[in-house]
Parts: structure tokens; sequence; C-alpha cells
């Protein structure tokens, strides 16, 4: 795309934006709704980076200052809470890779089975249950079949797709006649997180993944109105988590801490996670970490964790977890030499009170308040909010009516 025709790409959304607010929004039933996920967009990359599509999407619809994430920080986990309103730990998908000791089988981010997906109900199947027809152009667990549902059109994730093609392929599906289109849309874009990563959060190579990001939207944007299906729609722009750089130098190793014979190593990171094996007293070995962790290191039995992350329920959550400080790591050093090949710059998976692990939300259509901004909001209340603007029942949830209230205008 051509700077001159960005230009008037978003110039021309902005005038639309500013008009937006004159017309009388159409019935509830005849609304569209879209969710974007920018995977890896930090809360305050909004002003930090050049996006002018995202932040007029914000200034004239419902913002939050800042969504927290649900424990861990991680991609599958709260990618699977934004559309089913539940916590990790009750969804079941406890991590993008986890070990399932009762079955002895292991999640990865590529599992599309339905058993791991069925702890809870994404947005797009209390669409299909209620009669609203629902099209995911890729979004984590849209692949599964839950109870012998799914979307009416599913896109399996394909990374070699630009943002651009992505946006493309979503429009495709509403410029069907009426009949055939959907009313609920998904889409997700990964390549923020990829460059915090590769980067660092504070990288320009991750401005210029915000600009490229910011301009997808203005496409879709865009796209929407050359279908005469703007003023109908309603689009919520959501992260699920933010980015911390790291550095080599400050790194804990599990051999420093422990007889990695003794357990099995589950997660690694911002946090890590083990499992005794048999015959080991857990709270015996546990207390014999304690004894050897620095202070940037906390040592938690599964049923210790904080009350506030919602993170000691199922024998999917490893007995005992390590959690370290914002931008400290905790690995194996018989890994050291992989991940240093990598040279990664920037991770999440912190604790979600931390600044740099907030997320992104923004509402913006005729189902929402215009020019509101509102305080830090967990990720749990936004399939509330979907369901509302769709005008569906939802599922039991652990969130509450405190979006809905805070950001629809009925």
């Amino acid at each position: 795309m051509s700077s001159r025709f960005f230009f008037h790409l978003v110039a021309g959304l902005l005038v639309i934006l500013g008009l937006g607010s004159c017309t009388t929004p159409p019935a509830p039933r005849d609304q569209l709704l879209i969710v974007l996920s920018i995977d890896g967009f930090r809360w305050d990359y909004l002003q930090k980076y050049d996006a002018p599509t995202l932040r007029a999407l914000a200034r004239g619809g419902v913002h939050a200052t800042r969504m927290s994430p649900s424990f861990p920080s991680k991609t599958f986990p709260n990618h699977y809470t934004l559309v089913t309103g539940l916590r990790p730990e009750h969804h079941g998908i406890i991590a993008n890779w986890f070990y399932d000791p009762v079955d002895n089988v292991k999640f990865d981010m590529g599992k599309t089975e339905s058993r791991w997906w069925e702890g809870g109900e994404p947005v797009w199947i209390t669409a299909e249950k209620q009669g609203v027809r629902s099209a995911c152009f890729f979004w984590p667990g849209s692949e599964a079949v839950y109870h012998g549902l799914r979307p009416a059109f599913v896109k399996p994730f394909d990374k070699k797709l630009t943002v651009a093609q992505r946006v493309d392929g979503l429009l495709a599906w509403f410029a069907l006649p009426a009949e055939q289109r959907p009313r609920l849309g998904t889409l997700y874009f990964d390549l923020v997180d990829d460059a915090g990563h590769k980067f660092g959060p504070l990288a320009p190579e991750t401005a210029a993944a915000v600009k490229e990001a910011d301009g997808a939207v203005a496409r879709l944007w865009a796209g929407l109105e050359k279908l005469g299906l703007r003023d109908r729609t309603n689009l919520v722009i959501v992260s699920d988590h933010g980015m911390s750089e790291i550095s080599p130098e400050q790194t804990v190793f599990l051999e420093d801490l422990m007889d990695l014979s003794q357990v099995r190593v589950e997660a690694t990171g911002p946090y890590a996670g083990v499992r005794p094996k048999a015959g080991v007293d857990v709270a015996a070995f546990a207390a014999g970490i304690r004894a050897k962790a620095p202070p940037q290191v906390k040592v938690y039995l599964r049923a210790e964790m904080p009350a506030r992350l919602n993170y000691d329920t199922g024998d999917v959550i490893p007995p005992i977890l390590l959690l370290v400080d914002d931008h400290w790591q905790i690995e194996e050093r018989g890994r050291w030499s992989y991940l240093q090949a990598r040279d990664s710059r920037g991770n999440h998976g912190w604790d979600p009170a931390t600044s740099n692990m907030g997320a992104l939300f923004i509402a913006r259509g005729p189902a929402f308040k215009r020019g509101v901004e509102i305080p830090d909001v967990d990720n749990i209340h936004v399939y509330n909010l979907l369901c509302a603007a769709l005008g569906l029942k939802p599922a039991p949830n652990d969130g509450d009516q405190r979006l809905v209230k805070a950001a629809l205008r009925r």
C-alpha cells in the first residue's frame, strides 16, 4: 500500500468516524459484530506509536485505559477467556503448552481436538445455538468442534497470510447475500506480538508492526463502508496481553534451585511450573526450592497461589509454581543455547497486575457509547459484552455486567 493511498484511506476513515455519531443506530437485530484481536498490543502502544485509526476509534467509542489479562498472561489462555468469560483454570486452557496428568497427554497451540476446548462455551457457539451465524477468520479454539457445533465459517490458522489478506478474507464473508452473511466475525493479527518478542516492546520494528496493524484496521473499516455495512457494524478490538523487555542477564536457572531428575518441568519463562514425580514429598520439595530461590523468585504450592491470580484449581496446573519479577525469566540451563539462538528481546506471562502486561480494549459502533474512557477492566467481562451487543443470552461465566453497563448505549 503506497503512503499516499494510506493517507487518503485514513483521512476518509476519520471523516466517517466523525459523522457516525449523527446517525440513528439500526435495530440491534440488524447489527453486526466483529471482534479483532491484535496479539501482544500493549495498552500503551496506542499512544506510544503511530496508530491514528485505532486512536480515532478509541476517541469515538469506548476505550479502556488498560485491560487486565488473566493469569498467565499468555496467548491461548487469554484468547479463550475473552470469548468465554471464564478464567483459564475454569475453561481449561491454562497455558500455551501444558500437561494433563490424568490422561498423560500434552496440549500445545496446534491442538484442535474437542476434548481440550469444551471447558467453556465460546461466543461463536453461543451465537450458533441462538440462530446467529458466526465466522472465525482465526481465533484460538475456533477450529475445534464444540459438542457437535462449530462456526458457520471458519478459516484454519495460516501464519503466512498477511494482515491485509486476513481482512479481505473476513470481508468476503460479510459480502455474501444477507441470508448467508454472518452477524458475528472474529479476526486475529499476530504481527505486533511477533515483533515484540523478537525485537522488544520499545524497538522501532515493533512500532512499525503497530503501524501496519493500524493500517489493516483502516482497511477493514473502509471495506465495511464499501459494502454498506459500516453503520451497522460494531467493532471490538482487544489484545490478549502486553509485553516486557528481557535480557539474558536477568535469568534464573531451575537447575540452581532443584534436582530436575525429581520433577517434570511443565512451564518456563516469566513463570515456571514443576510436577514432582511419584514418591516425592511435594511440600518438602517446594520448601527446598524456597531456601535456594533469589529475591526475584516467589515459590508457591498450587493451593497457596495468590487468590487474585485465580490459578489454584485443577490437576493440569503444576503442583509447584515459581513466579518471577517483571523482566526476569526462569529457564532450564539445558535449553539455554536453544533459547539464546532465538535471540528474543521481549516476553509476556507475568502477573497481570504488572503494568507492562496490560492489554488493549476498544469498542466502536452503533451499540456502543461515544467518547467514553473507562478505567482498568478485567478481560473476563468481554464475553458478556459481546453477547449483549448481539442480543444473546450468555452461557454461565466468571464475568459480570460491569462492562456491559459501561460500554453499551442501551
